[in-house]
């Protein structure tokens, strides 16, 4: 595999990019947060409740002093109306306002007024031509505030109760008392509430300009920085399972990170520690298994037949000198059991030999395998198949394996004269069928070997199955039936037809 495959440049630029939008739209989200947050506070209840607690605190208790006196002080009430203000100057005399309640008191514009209990105006700041002193405070003009000052001089004390805010005003009155505890008037405070939503906008779009190529900069270097050491980690974990792959279980993935990614590749450590002893304990099994195989079939076959060979050169050197057509005799059967332990050679060391079925395919295979099995055998063998397409590597290994052990058991025991394999693609299952003409056996007397209990595992591992028919002096034909696509992928049984 191309080292470029594992650089994984598109994921860690996918990573960057995806840090940098990240970066700006929560950028852009806190700023719209904040600008939220600032416009539902000022047209809460919160700021003129705020300031009412402020006037009770800090003025109330200074003008209930020179309210307690007879008549009133309107001096002094102005003087500290005026010190709270910070000195507010009231406008020349005789100047109109479109508001007759503004007066700068910061951002936006406002009045404070002290009344009695009997509602008349005593001092006013500043003062106001539309709100003379004296007079009776006509609180109906503006707009929300004639609840509240009656609440205030009916003994109500809660500043929640005694603000609000109208969205243009925010709206406070802080009741005064006497020595006794009466109410005996009430200060009153507005002010004009500036609608400050558009301005914090464009104050948002004008920030997010100047900060969104500064942010995007810092985004896409924390972003780079970020995802290479990520992608780098990732690169590791692609090369060991390629080396994995190739059967190379010695490489371990270096990563101590504490994160899941780390923990991640000390489990694939594990595991690619287990795989190989796995592969090990399997490879180790597999080739006992055919070496046992092998001696047993040696030993069943071969061994016997040098075995009898052995017996008649013995006959025929004994007879040689006496009767040579007797020897004779015997030298021509020997000479016939050494051709057919070659021919059962033949067929042991090819069944040896593996199969080369990537790139081929088990048809291609099939006829190669019958051809060379043919020679050694000395049986002819015709392949036929129908409807050959793509179909899984472990069905053709499995169905490729049945038919070896089905023509080596034609070889060793049928004594027949001709074979024929059948494999046949069908829409749901792939079947083999192997056919003989020898001498067949009664299938109620004879127990399955181990090569046909082999090929019995072998099937239903697929969830398929094999079966075999033969009668005495008919031949024999084994069945070999594996489902394919979606019966496969179901995990569907095929019962025997």
């Amino acid at each position: 595999m191309k080292r470029g495959i594992f650089s994984l440049r598109r994921l860690r630029w996918k990573l960057t990019f995806t840090y940098t939008l990240v970066t700006v739209v929560a950028l852009l989200a806190l700023e719209l947060l904040v600008v939220s947050a600032v416009v539902a506070f000022l047209n809460s209840n919160l700021p003129p409740t705020l300031a009412a607690q402020q006037i009770r605190d800090d003025l109330a208790p200074r003008l209930e002093t020179h309210l307690q006196e007879t008549p009133p002080d309107a001096d002094g009430l102005r003087q500290e109306l005026a010190d709270f203000t910070g000195g507010a100057e009231v406008r020349e005399a005789g100047a109109r306002r479109e508001d007759p309640t503004s007066f700068e008191l910061g951002p936006g514009g406002g009045s404070l007024f002290v009344i009695d209990e009997e509602q008349r105006l005593l001092v006013s700041t500043p003062e106001l031509q539309d709100f003379p002193e004296g007079k009776r405070f006509d609180a109906a003009r503006i707009d929300g505030l004639d609840p509240l000052v009656d609440a205030a001089l009916g003994g109500e004390e809660s500043s929640r109760r005694l603000s609000a805010n109208t969205g243009e005003r925010m709206l406070t009155v802080v009741p005064l008392e006497d020595g006794d505890g009466r109410v005996s008037g009430a200060l009153v405070g507005t002010v004009r509430v500036p609608n400050l939503t558009g301005a914090l906008l464009i104050g948002v779009g004008i920030s997010a300009v100047l900060l969104m190529l500064p942010a995007a900069l810092l985004g896409t270097l924390f972003g780079f920085v970020t995802a290479w050491g990520l992608t780098r980690r990732l690169r590791r974990l692609a090369r060991a399972a390629q080396r994995w792959s190739g059967g190379d279980f010695s490489v371990n993935v270096e990563d101590r990170s504490k994160d899941e990614l780390g923990q991640l590749s000390r489990e694939l450590n594990s595991m690619a520690a287990q795989l190989e002893t796995l592969m090990q304990t399997r490879g180790e099994l597999a080739t006992l298994e055919t070496r046992n195989r092998f001696a047993r079939d040696l030993h069943d076959s071969v061994k016997q037949q040098v075995f009898a060979t052995s017996l008649q050169v013995a006959a025929a050197r004994a007879l040689i000198q006496k009767d040579r057509g007797a020897a004779e005799a015997h030298l021509v059967q020997a000479e016939e059991l050494v051709r057919g332990t070659q021919k059962e050679l033949n067929v042991l060391i090819h069944e040896m030999r593996p199969a080369a079925l990537e790139g081929e395919g088990l048809a291609s295979a099939l006829r190669e395998y019958a051809a060379a099995w043919s020679r050694g055998s000395e049986i002819p063998a015709e392949v036929r198949v129908q409807g050959e397409r793509e179909t899984p590597l472990e069905v053709e290994q499995a169905l490729f394996r049945v038919a070896q052990e089905a023509l080596a058991n034609v070889a060793k025991h049928s004594a027949a004269k001709g074979v024929e394999v059948d494999l046949d693609y069908g829409p749901d299952a792939l079947t083999l069928r192997v056919s003989d003409d020898g001498r067949g056996f009664d299938t109620g007397k004879a127990s399955g070997g181990f090569g046909l209990r082999s090929m019995g595992e072998r099937m239903e591992g697929l969830g398929g199955y094999i079966d075999v028919e033969s009668a005495l002096g008919e031949g024999t034909r084994v069945i070999c039936v594996c489902p394919l696509g979606e019966a496969r992928g179901e995990g569907r049984r095929w019962a025997k037809r």
